[in-house]
């Protein structure tokens, strides 16, 4: 029985240790979720969309030179002359009309100045003799003779004379504001939104702004090319002008030569002079024309160029406004988020929203 008895209380004892091993075994910890703070207003700020405007249009008038069609129908009277032996009414009233301005002696003093020699250096350089030049202008400043008188079409640009100033105006600067300082966690986890947020606002900036920028750096070298082919343009159409104004003078002279028994001497130095003073009006005209037509280039491409600025700064501002205003919106919404910290007692468990 003794023997029954102790195996029993060793097999007892073995029980109870058993079970004080197992209660003392270390239980693992459960793991535990970290805690995460979402703050209203922090983390769903976006700025609107701004895509490229396209700039404003420039207004060209274009240079040009208008022909006398008064003095196209003398040339024309004159041609009928050879057939017909009269004197048309247009070419008797242009005599008529000369003489106001100078003796038919004096024309044929004048017209005997224009010399080959003249007239060549006038077609190449635009110039000739001082006292030749005084004498054209006074006759070529007759009311009587206007009329017979090429005119000219002056370039503007806006409505604008060529030479006046355009420009455009700059943009602001966005607002930066600085992060408030604190070390309790839940303000700490503010602050890391806002910063965030703030940078997500920096990488729409950038991203709305690129095209915009693009734009306008294309827009550059599209205007300079178009300046450069516009100036390289203005030579050969200069020269037709002057070409033509030669013709005229040529053809003319030579139907005064061919009737000029007709007219008598008198009608034919009046005339005659007409066609050298109206060939020099022409080409006075001409190139003042070409000199102000080469420099309308320049001032188209500045006025498309400042356009084009103005476009890009106007985006570029509405982009740096909506970006102030999110800043400044984040800003607000941090100092709220970090205020409602403090209400709960510097870094409780809830987040700053709940």
């Amino acid at each position: 029985m003794r023997t029954v008895h102790s195996r029993t209380r060793l097999f007892a004892y073995g029980l109870c240790l058993a079970a004080a091993l197992y209660n003392c075994k270390t239980k693992e910890v459960e793991s535990v979720t970290p805690f995460t703070y979402t703050f209203k207003g922090l983390d769903n700020v976006k700025l609107p969309d701004v895509t490229p405007t396209a700039p404003a249009a420039v207004s060209v008038t274009a240079a040009s030179v208008n022909s006398s069609t008064v003095a196209a129908a003398v040339t024309s009277g004159l041609s009928s002359m050879t057939a017909t032996g009269q004197v048309p009414a247009s070419v008797q009233q242009a005599a008529t009309n000369v003489s106001k301005a100078v003796s038919a002696e004096k024309a044929a003093a004048i017209s005997a100045e224009f010399t080959p020699a003249v007239v060549s250096n006038l077609a190449s350089t635009g110039t000739m003799p001082a006292s030749l030049k005084t004498e054209v202008a006074a006759i070529a400043s007759n009311p009587a003779l206007q009329a017979y008188l090429p005119t000219f079409t002056m370039p503007q640009v806006n409505g604008k004379t060529v030479g006046g100033r355009l420009g455009a105006e700059g943009i602001n600067a966005p607002v930066a504001v600085a992060n408030a300082t604190t070390d309790d966690a839940c303000a700490t986890a503010a602050n890391a939104a806002y910063t965030s947020a703030v940078a997500r606002l920096d990488a729409a900036k950038q991203t709305q702004s690129a095209p915009i920028n693009a734009q306008y750096t294309s827009a550059q070298t599209t205007i300079q090319a178009d300046a450069t082919a516009c100036k390289g343009s203005k030579p050969a159409t200069y020269d037709g002008y002057r070409a033509a104004a030669l013709q005229q003078l040529n053809q003319g002279l030579s139907n005064l030569n061919g009737v000029k028994t007709i007219l008598g001497d008198a009608t034919f130095n009046l005339l005659t002079v007409l066609y050298y003073v109206a060939y020099s009006q022409a080409i006075t005209g001409i190139n003042t024309l070409q000199s102000a037509d080469t420099s309308t280039c320049d001032v188209v491409a500045s006025a498309k160029l400042a356009n084009a600025q103005a476009a890009r700064d106007a985006d570029l501002s509405k982009i740096n406004s909506n970006y102030n205003v999110a800043v400044a919106s984040l800003a607000t919404a941090r100092s709220q988020a970090i205020a409602s910290c403090h209400n709960q007692g510097n870094g409780g468990r809830k987040g700053a929203d709940e």
